[in-house]
């Protein structure tokens, strides 16, 4: 039985309709500012210094592998002195969550923010440095991404991070609903030095500010979000990161 060219067409159609489209290849990499601290800045939580009136909000977090604004909201900042790299990162969540309480331990299983930085667009290492909201630190140099072993193998590094969190909520209680949690800190720049020289005026290193958050009242219990915009789920796809400038 002969079967109409028509038919063909459409079967192809269809089968084409089913198909799984890949997430789309973000566009090259954005320049963001970190600009000189002129002023001193105290670790809060609450962003209050006149320093930070001049850092450059990153707000427009995404979804891994999908391109989707986060129903969450995080914006992040950046300062520099000649002795820390600052960041002040502030999250709306509904439902702020965080057991953890060893440094170095899984932290990525609580809510958390997640710092990464890879200074040299040559060179394999890059750090990744964690904070909760319960003000649990995990920091990690490691020397080529997807080396074997586990991430203990990285965790001999330590950033010297000093971290203030302030929770606009209740910790840990899911029964109410949070506004969110804040995180301000500073990191020392001789540490960030241990796999590349301090930082330079018009230097420029590929960052990525990433997020889970664990919530009752998200659909699907979790989600993760990128101020880089990644094409995979993997907040270690630094090809996608954007980078962060130092600047007066």
């Amino acid at each position: 039985m002969r079967i109409p060219a028509l038919m063909i067409v459409l079967a192809g159609l269809v089968a084409c309709s089913c198909a799984p489209r890949p997430a789309p290849k973000p566009p090259g990499p954005r320049r963001f500012a970190c600009r000189r601290a002129l002023g001193p800045i105290k670790l809060d939580g609450r962003i209050t210094e006149t320093a930070w009136d001049r850092a450059q909000p990153i707000g427009d977090f995404t979804v891994p592998g999908t391109g989707q604004r986060a129903k969450q909201a995080t914006t992040v900042r950046f300062l520099w002195d000649d002795q820390f790299l600052y960041l002040a990162v502030t999250m709306t969540d509904d439902d702020v969550y965080a057991i953890k309480t060893a440094h170095d331990s899984a932290t990525w299983e609580d809510d958390v923010c997640e710092l990464f930085l890879k200074p040299s667009d040559v060179e394999s290492p890059y750090y990744e440095i964690h904070v909760t909201p319960r003000g649990t630190t995990l920091d990690l140099l490691i020397g080529r991404r997807g080396a074997a072993g586990t991430f203990e193998r990285w965790t001999s590094w330590e950033s010297g991070i000093e971290a203030m969190v302030r929770v606009i909520g209740t910790l840990n209680d899911w029964r109410d609903k949070d506004q969110g949690w804040v995180v301000e800190a500073a990191i020392p720049l001789k540490a960030l030095g241990a796999a590349n020289p301090k930082p330079q005026l018009g230097d420029r290193w590929l960052f990525a500010l990433c997020r889970y958050n664990y919530s009752v009242y998200l659909p699907e219990g979790r989600e993760l979000s990128s101020s880089a915009r990644l094409a995979e789920g993997n907040f270690h796809r630094y090809e996608d990161f954007d980078y962060l400038e130092f600047s007066e």
